[in-house]
């Protein structure tokens, strides 16, 4: 039984959830066509969400910049990991590409802004 319409099993945890992934008896398969192996994207994801996690510093606007940072690297890496896949939609390549152009002089930028502004 699912509690409280969230996708949860009764009696589990949000925590737990996510551990196991919360939605139990579904099946999570790619839809044909999107034969692109997790693998790629999981590793960038989970890197990000590490670097976001421990991107804290002495102030909410530090924090911040460590944060989008480590957040545009993520965005990077995922942008280049559908670039070197066999994606064929032109597309989707040209939106991953405009990732890539877009938040590369934007990390500059915060870490400048980070340079400017020492704790």
């Amino acid at each position: 039984m699912m509690g409280r319409g969230h996708g949860m099993p009764q009696g589990m945890s949000m925590p737990q959830a996510a551990a196991g992934g919360g939605m139990m008896g579904q099946d999570h398969a790619m839809p044909s066509g999107m034969n692109m192996p997790r693998t790629a994207f999981s590793e960038a994801e989970m890197s990000m969400h590490r670097a976001m996690m421990m991107a804290t510093d002495v102030n909410t606007q530090r924090t911040w910049a460590r944060k989008m940072i480590a957040h545009h690297r993520g965005a990077i890496a995922m942008s280049q990991a559908l670039l070197e896949s066999d994606a064929p939609d032109p597309e989707a390549r040209r939106m991953a590409q405009a990732v890539v152009d877009t938040v590369t002089p934007e990390i500059a930028e915060l870490e400048s802004w980070l340079e400017r502004h020492p704790a």
